[in-house]
């Protein structure tokens, strides 16, 4: 079998699972918080995507696999990941701005994401040996697409506020 049809079957087993996930437990549970609580889950698996950064190791990859390539997938992933984290503290602190970095990390990193999905076409990546990076793409990538659709839509939802206890 193909590397590719391989990568596009796990690829979307893991989406659809997430997918499920998703409908069955986050979304219930999240819509009954506030929006800045729930978006603190969901950023914290953002917060890990400095495994993305694991493309720029030496040997983790084939050598063949373009320089281009990895340094654009490895620091997008650390660029988002810093973002990430810098939500959630401002998110917890209730820094004012902290909507705005929620927007500016979901919106890079869906932009690196999907820019990463193409250029692993262009460039022919899964002909490539590439370690642990398999993983990354077919487990850890299709949750951060489930993550990010589940994050704009409590951002575009109307704001929530706290519970009375």
């Amino acid at each position: 079998m193909e590397p590719v049809v391989i990568f596009g079957i796990q690829f979307t087993l893991s989406l659809i699972a997430y997918a499920l996930i998703a409908g069955w437990y986050g979304v219930p549970r999240l819509s009954r918080l506030p929006r800045a609580l729930a978006l603190m889950p969901l950023l914290w698996i953002h917060a890990f995507r400095i495994v993305g950064g694991t493309i720029l190791a030496p040997g983790a990859v084939d050598a063949a696999v373009p320089i281009d390539f990895r340094t654009m997938v490895g620091y997008g992933d650390l660029a988002t990941a810093v973002l990430a984290l810098l939500a959630l503290i401002a998110l917890r602190t209730r820094f004012s701005g902290a909507i705005a970095l929620v927007w500016l990390c979901v919106g890079v990193g869906m932009i690196d994401t999907i820019n990463a999905i193409i250029q692993s076409v262009r460039y022919d990546v899964f002909t490539y040996s590439l370690g642990v990076n398999w993983v990354i793409v077919t487990a850890y990538v299709p949750a951060l697409l489930v993550s990010s659709v589940l994050i704009f839509w409590l951002l575009l939802s109307p704001n929530r506020s706290p519970k009375a206890s």
